[in-house]
């Protein structure tokens, strides 16, 4: 029979051994998981594809699923391992049911059709910019305060107000005014009564005549002074010019100083246009040509001619301004609106019709036109979309001749290339533009 001590030692050696053992096997079967996912991530890449989440990128798998997340359909796409270093291909792939979410269209490139009637007016068949319709600076007008006063009445209530030429405007209290006329008065009768004195008040009477039509009374209301031989006060203002009042500074009971600005007015027969022209575009000139329309009125073109090129950049922002002067008789272009300038260039000889019919044209929409180049979404055959850095030619409101870097039967995205573009940067971090600009084309 053992003693207590000896039982208790026992067990106690027993304990000691049975933990050491299971912290060996704990420290072996630590490093084991390592191998395990070197060989997942190993599998995957000979794949040459995983699956991710465009909303949780970490997520990676080597089957089709759903994120675990945010349960979203898993995108299959190429390792960053798998890709070529320096690689300038910007791909995207999405899923079918990510294409049908976002609308994602596309259509297949073709030579442009040049088989038509050719057409005898000049078309606009060059660059196209986007600007918007602003005042005509030349065709404002100051309504400034002659004398000083009070404005006793007004008869422009609102700015946006349309008036004509010869309207009132606001009729004006001025001590200044009642003197003027009181003396403009005193000379013609003295001129009438004591002419026969050998003084002549002719000279008196037509400098006070002067002093009040400097003033701002009309030759109508100098006359009507004459014939009645009362004074006008409150005496009204007319509008020097038709227009649509800009600025209304004063309300009735204000007070005037002379010089101090009452209203602005706007002559809207003539407008301007100003477009942002980019350095890259191709240069336009002083007098050349071009077609000005208007999305809020589809089929109007107006024709003008460029009336002047800003020669700065405006910031860092690498556009120019291109301005226009278009006639507005019916003054249904108001300013803010947006307008498209076409350069218009007459018709190509039949020499050029070949290569026009054998040039590639696409949608407007298709192309991201920026101050660093111009792309678009290409539909590769594998179910990917790459983007490409593209040179574009003769543009018109619909579509624009691609000049490099596709070819006929390509199938381009003509729905939905901002869309991948904002989703090429969700997945992958960085512009789809980083690393373009020294691509070939």
């Amino acid at each position: 029979m053992l003693s207590n001590k000896r039982k208790v030692g026992l067990l106690f050696l027993l304990l000691t051994t049975s933990l050491t053992n299971c912290g060996r096997q704990d420290d072996h079967a630590e490093p084991s998981a390592t191998p395990t996912d070197a060989t997942a991530t190993s599998a995957t890449a000979a794949l040459g594809s995983y699956y991710t989440c465009s909303m949780h990128p970490e997520v990676h798998q080597d089957h089709p699923g759903n994120c675990p997340i945010c349960g979203m359909t898993l995108t299959k796409t190429t390792p960053p391992a798998m890709q070529p270093a320096g690689s300038t291909t910007r791909v995207l792939n999405l899923s079918e049911e990510q294409i049908r979410l976002g609308n994602i269209q596309v259509a297949t490139v073709g030579p442009a059709d040049a088989s038509g009637p050719p057409s005898q007016s000049p078309t606009a068949t060059g660059l196209r910019l986007t600007g918007r319709v602003v005042l005509n600076p030349e065709n404002l007008v100051q309504v400034s305060a002659r004398v000083p006063g009070r404005i006793e009445r007004l008869y422009v209530r609102a700015a946006g107000e349309a008036v004509r030429a010869g309207a009132p405007l606001y009729a004006i209290y001025s001590e200044e005014l009642l003197k003027a006329q009181q003396e403009f008065l005193l000379a013609r009768t003295q001129q009438r009564e004591l002419a026969g004195n050998g003084i002549d008040y002719a000279p008196l009477a037509e400098a006070a005549r002067t002093r009040l039509r400097l003033w701002g009374m009309t030759p109508a209301q100098l006359n009507a002074l004459a014939r009645s031989g009362k004074v006008l006060n409150p005496l009204p203002y007319y509008s020097p010019s038709a227009g649509v009042v800009q600025e209304l500074n004063l309300r009735e009971g204000d007070y005037l100083s002379e010089g101090m600005a009452v209203m602005k007015l706007a002559d809207l027969r003539s407008v301007w246009v100003e477009a942002q022209l980019y350095a890259t575009d191709q240069p336009l000139r002083a007098g050349q040509p071009v077609q000005v329309s208007f999305p809020a009125y589809p089929g109007q073109h107006v024709s003008g001619r460029v009336s002047f090129i800003s020669p700065e950049l405006a910031g860092d922002s690498k556009v120019t301004l291109v301005r226009v002067q278009i006639p507005n008789p019916n003054q249904q272009y108001t300013p803010g609106l947006q307008a498209f300038v076409e350069t218009v260039a007459a018709l190509a000889a039949p020499a050029n019709q070949a290569s026009v019919a054998s040039s590639l044209r696409v949608p407007v929409d298709a192309v991201l036109q920026g101050a660093n180049g111009n792309t678009l979404w290409v539909h590769n055959p594998d179910g990917g979309f790459e983007m490409r850095m593209v040179q574009i030619g003769r543009q018109t409101s619909e579509q624009v001749e691609i000049i490099s870097n596709l070819k006929a039967g390509e199938q381009v995205v003509v729905n939905g290339a901002y869309l991948l573009n904002s989703e090429y940067i969700l997945q992958k971090g960085a512009s789809s533009m980083a690393g373009m600009e020294g691509m070939k084309m």
